[in-house]
């Protein structure tokens, strides 16, 4: 009745589905108790005389008359949900006085003149809007005092957020676009906040400096880019105990120097240029670390890494990836067995249930997994190797597999799992097409 459709790479359910027969009888049953009404491609001829929770899945004739009923009920609707994309038909939000979640995600033609008076909502706790044309939004922002959650992650046409948002004092989790600014005054004030994702600030300094003002600092879950990453760890008194989330994107030059200071992250995804054995060093000093999404875009410095005996006690889950996007591969085809070696010693990662690795054979040694130490992963259940072809010479891709299939026969009663990904971007193929193209 219940099916999972979203599941990370750790085996974590992020989002569920119930059938299309259960979800029919649920819809019934809301229509028949005026729990919530659904507008899904349906003609609806009439509306409840009291709208408490609307879900506006789809535009088209059946919205006729949705705004008037909308507006003659607005002091009673609780929840509005709007997930359609062409000719959104919402109201100007003006006087939704008993309007708790307001999620304005699907309707990428919204705009300013929608949400200009949006401070009206006083009782609102969640709000999301995204893929719309809202280039700010107004300073009222801040009369929201029982907001909870701000999600503007893709409000892409939003270049600032109104420096009022750190008058929310209830404010648990705030989530904004890659290029959209946050005041660094005041934020100090946000004593509630808990997840917070954003790249710029006005003053990356001052920002580290509020954020980490008496040690009140209760963030757990935190995405950011590599100029506030380095502002926040520069102080070594900075712990961030609460911190058990941590996500380093875009790309950043190397692995922050204080990173190993957090000691109670659990989870660390991260994109980096280059990457050696201190690096790797720093993050075995990460004494909670279970859950390590490692991706190195361009070089590592060394031809062998090493995970050491004491290395990652407590790590479960562990994401590997090494495509250099930094330099175009040879139209010859290299043959060396060359590359780098990344090896477990015997004792570490006692903890290890999934592994994966994302691998380019250009750059990797061809018995990459020869020397990996698989037979020391006690607990493993799932290895799951995927080879990126993209400009790969046929023959390393294949001696990389021949390694591959010789540690399945070695380990047999262990779930490995290999699949290529751009089969046809594979040098032969391409020169193939080249030639074709030019009729040779």
């Amino acid at each position: 009745m219940i099916q999972p459709i979203d599941i990370d790479d750790d085996g974590t359910v992020k989002y569920c589905r119930v059938h299309d027969m259960v979800l029919d009888l649920i819809i019934s049953l809301s229509d028949e108790e005026n729990f919530a009404t659904v507008l899904n491609g349906r003609i609806c001829n009439s509306f409840p005389s009291k709208i408490r929770r609307l879900s506006m899945q789809s535009s088209g004739k059946e919205h006729k008359g949705a705004v008037g009923a909308i507006t003659e009920t607005k002091i009673h609707i609780r929840s509005l949900t709007v997930f359609e994309s062409d000719k959104p038909i919402v109201p100007h939000l003006v006087d939704f006085h008993a309007l708790r979640v307001l999620d304005l995600f699907g309707c990428d033609s919204l705009e300013n003149k929608h949400v200009k008076h949006i401070g009206s909502s006083r009782q609102l706790r969640y709000l999301r809007i995204g893929y719309s044309k809202i280039t700010e939004l107004p300073v009222e922002i801040g009369k929201l005092q029982h907001l909870e959650t701000l999600d503007l992650r893709c409000c892409y046409s939003l270049l600032r957020v109104p420096s009022t948002v750190v008058e929310l004092q209830k404010l648990v989790r705030l989530f904004v676009g890659n290029k959209t600014q946050l005041p660094a005054s005041g934020f100090r004030s946000l004593q509630a906040l808990e997840e917070l994702q954003f790249n710029e600030t006005d003053d990356p300094v001052r920002f580290a400096e509020e954020v980490n003002e008496s040690g009140k600092c209760n963030l757990r879950y935190l995405h950011t880019g590599e100029v506030m990453v380095k502002c926040l760890l520069c102080n070594p008194c900075s712990t961030y105990p609460c911190l058990q989330v941590l996500k380093i994107q875009p790309a950043i030059g190397m692995v922050p120097r204080g990173i190993a200071s957090l000691k109670n992250l659990v989870k660390l995804f991260m994109i980096v240029n280059e990457f050696d054995q201190e690096d790797l060093q720093a993050l075995m000093g990460m004494p909670s670390l279970a859950h390590l999404q490692l991706c190195v875009k361009w070089a590592i410095k060394e031809e062998k890494l090493t995970v050491g005996s004491n290395g990652f006690k407590l790590l479960k889950f562990f994401d590997f990836q090494y495509l250099d996007t930094m330099f175009p591969h040879s139209f010859e085809e290299p043959m060396s067995p060359g590359g780098l070696r990344l090896t477990f010693a015997p004792g570490a990662v006692p903890a290890l249930r999934r592994i994966r690795f994302d691998l380019d054979p250009m750059w990797v040694a061809l018995d990459f997994f020869a020397n990996l130490g698989v037979e020391y992963f006690s607990v493993l259940a799932h290895l799951e190797i995927v080879i990126s072809c993209f400009q790969a010479a046929p023959g390393r891709v294949k001696a990389l597999e021949c390694s591959i299939e010789k540690v399945i026969k070695l380990n047999p009663d262990r779930e490995i799992c290999v699949r290529r990904i751009a089969k046809d971007q594979m040098m032969k193929d391409l020169l193939d097409r080249m030639l074709q193209h030019l009729n040779l």
